[in-house]
């Protein structure tokens, strides 16, 4: 029954991600300044040629590769969660993030629901109850050979 219930969760998330990749639209530059985070987190990250805040309800210390390009980032506080959402796109390859983000989940003994990662998708998430739930989940974009986008979610109860 819990391997039913694994399978399940991680079919629809990445039938989530596919859906969100293939609907996704080119970025300008008025889509870019759109979606950067209104967030006082005084952490930045660097998109192109601009910084861009990390959500302010992100870990501090979550990795992000080098060269990411930084395409949503925000924070929402809506009814006593705190939530954030980063969505970047990376060259790095499929194992090596998997491998980056399984060593951050185990070094900060986070507990772990999914962790599915092979060379064209990635799905690691968990939740601890009254506590935090978490989702990182990558695909291959068809659009532009050789890269990956990455959606990450955080939310705090």
């Amino acid at each position: 029954m819990y391997g039913m219930k694994l399978v399940t969760t991680a079919v629809m998330v990445l039938m989530a991600t596919v859906s969100i990749t293939s609907c996704s639209s080119s970025n300008t530059a008025a889509d870019k300044a759109q979606s950067q985070s209104s967030s006082a987190s005084g952490v930045e990250v660097v998109r192109g040629d601009a910084n861009v805040p990390k959500p302010a309800y992100l870990p501090t210390d979550f990795p992000i590769p080098d060269g990411a390009d930084i395409t949503h980032s925000g924070d929402d506080l809506g009814g006593g969660k705190k939530s954030a959402m980063l969505i970047y796109e990376t060259d790095e390859s499929m194992d090596r993030l998997g491998t980056t983000y399984r060593e951050y989940v185990n070094d900060k003994a986070l507990e772990l629901d999914t962790q599915i990662v092979d060379r064209d998708n990635m799905i690691i998430n968990g939740k601890v109850e009254d506590a935090y739930s978490y989702s990182i989940i990558g695909s291959k974009l068809s659009s532009k050979s050789g890269s990956s986008e990455i959606i990450v979610t955080w939310i705090s109860n």
